[in-house]
């Protein structure tokens, strides 16, 4: 079920980077929880950009890409990181929040979902951790989870 655009917001991180081996992107050595939205419980570091999208008022949501005409839309829309471009499918991956543990799977997407390279099995719940990179095509999200 799409989520209104007010349980979902961004800003934009700047901490110290490490290199990471996934394509030489700089990623935070130490990222930070989720800070800004106070019922957020994760948060999406879009690596590219830098910006945070913090996914609150829900236990679940999907991410992937709006299409213009299409009646179904993501929860989170990654539309502006050029996601056709990248890859990422109209309904790519669902985010489960289940307690302590959060969860992803991916959606039969045309072009896969990885977590920190590691391809998943589609329709197959993965477990996430707070640093862990998944990566929709080729778009590389670090998961941000307060503790």
């Amino acid at each position: 079920m799409p989520h209104s655009k007010e349980q979902v917001a961004t800003s934009t991180i700047q901490t110290a980077t490490i290199e990471n081996a996934l394509d030489g992107i700089s990623i935070p050595a130490f990222p930070p929880p989720p800070a800004d939205a106070a019922d957020s419980i994760i948060a999406l570091h879009i690596l590219k950009s830098g910006d945070i999208i913090h996914a609150s008022g829900g236990k679940q949501f999907t991410l992937g890409r709006s299409t213009t005409g299409q009646s179904i839309v993501p929860d989170i829309d990654l539309t502006p990181y050029q996601a056709y471009e990248a890859g990422v499918s109209r309904l790519h991956a669902n985010i489960r929040i289940k307690g302590s543990q959060i969860t992803v799977m991916d959606l039969e997407s045309a072009n896969g979902t990885r977590i920190n390279g590691i391809p998943i099995d589609p329709h197959a719940e993965h477990s996430l951790m707070h640093g862990d990179i998944l990566t929709l095509g080729k778009i590389k999200i670090q998961i941000l989870i307060r503790e």
